[in-house]
């Protein structure tokens, strides 16, 4: 399984230098991009269409600016912590481990308080049976976070003084490998990953159908605006709309029922993470009976490329077969993508 490296840096962990890298640039994207998509309309059809279809794009930009402040931040304080302190290892005892909602509790080691991290419902169910963080921070400002073992992907946390009254003490649950189907943390992380991408779409088509509404009251306004620049947005979004369709339906399809099946995975090259921090991986794998094929992982969640590339072994969701488009997972663990094999 993937694991930080102890006594060296974060970034010295297999693949997460990519990772932090890569992401550098995406900081700068989550705010850029929501304002150069809603600002250059807004600008254009202020002085045509009037207050109304301004008041629409600047209701999609403020909360489009806001998520993209509230991802760019702590990402940076994170990478600034992980290429100068090291990852420590926290194991926690079976009554040490409290929950309140999606909010979850535990004692710090190095301080008399307790930390509070929010963590996604496939987050809270692997750390329930693993009972192992790894700890990052406190920076000068106090920050701190924590990584699951074998996810990539950090959680902010902070310092308070006592678990709150309404917590419940959450018991150990026995960990083992279990079918696809009833393992709770890849169907939950499976949930929260068909969620987002449904959100995704969601704004997409309202985007979409303002770009539309807007078209109309052009052309209704006065016929000889119908080759504005509205059409050239409303072409775009529909762009987005089929290209984006064609990239995540393979997501959406239902999870392979059986077993999970482990293969020898000997990589061409490290991952290459892109600036999405979506990751890419060539492998050639053996099969049970001693032959040797390649697979190819597109935009996938860099924790699955990196856990292939620190053990060399895949685990398949189901029984896989060459020329097969698949899952590929990790029991127990928050981490799901699919591979091809060639």
């Amino acid at each position: 399984m993937l694991e930080p490296l102890r006594d060296q840096p974060a970034v010295a962990m297999p693949v997460f230098g990519s990772l932090l890298g890569a992401m550098r640039g995406a900081r700068a994207l989550w705010i850029v991009l929501p304002l150069a998509v809603t600002g250059a309309p807004t600008a254009y059809l202020s002085g045509r269409l009037g207050v109304v279809p301004v008041a629409v794009f600047l209701a999609l930009a403020v909360p489009a600016v806001c998520w993209g402040l509230r991802r760019s931040i702590p990402w940076k304080a994170f990478a600034e912590l992980a290429r100068e302190a090291p990852f420590r290892e926290l194991s926690l005892p079976p009554e040490g481990l409290f929950a309140d909602g999606t909010k979850v509790y535990f004692r710090l080691p190095d301080a008399d308080a307790w930390a509070e991290a929010r963590l996604p419902k496939a987050a809270r169910l692997q750390l329930q049976a693993q009972r192992r963080v790894w700890l990052l921070g406190p920076d000068e400002k106090g920050r701190r976070f924590l990584q699951l073992p074998g996810v990539l992907w950090p959680h902010r946390m902070k310092a308070v003084p006592d678990v709150p009254d309404g917590a419940v003490c959450q018991e150990p649950v026995e960990q083992r490998v279990v079918p696809p189907e009833e393992d709770v943390v890849l169907t939950a992380h499976r949930q929260r990953i068909v969620r987002w991408i449904r959100a995704l779409f969601a704004g997409a088509v309202l985007v979409f159908i303002a770009l539309a509404v807007a078209q109309v009251a052009a052309v209704v306004e006065d016929v000889t605006r119908v080759g504005s620049g509205i059409a050239v947005l409303t072409i775009h979004s529909i762009v987005f709309l089929v290209w984006g369709t064609e990239a995540v339906k393979g997501m959406l399809k239902p999870l392979p029922r059986g077993k999970w099946t482990e293969l020898v995975a000997v990589p061409h090259r490290p991952p290459q993470i892109g600036g999405t921090g979506l990751a890419t991986l060539a492998c050639r794998v053996q099969w049970p009976n001693g032959w040797w094929s390649d697979i190819f992982l597109s935009k996938v969640d860099p924790a699955l490329a990196a856990d292939i590339f620190a053990t060399q072994r895949i685990w398949i969701l189901g029984e896989p077969f060459r020329g097969a488009t698949t899952f590929a997972g990790v029991p127990g663990h928050a981490v799901l993508g699919r591979v091809r094999f060639n």
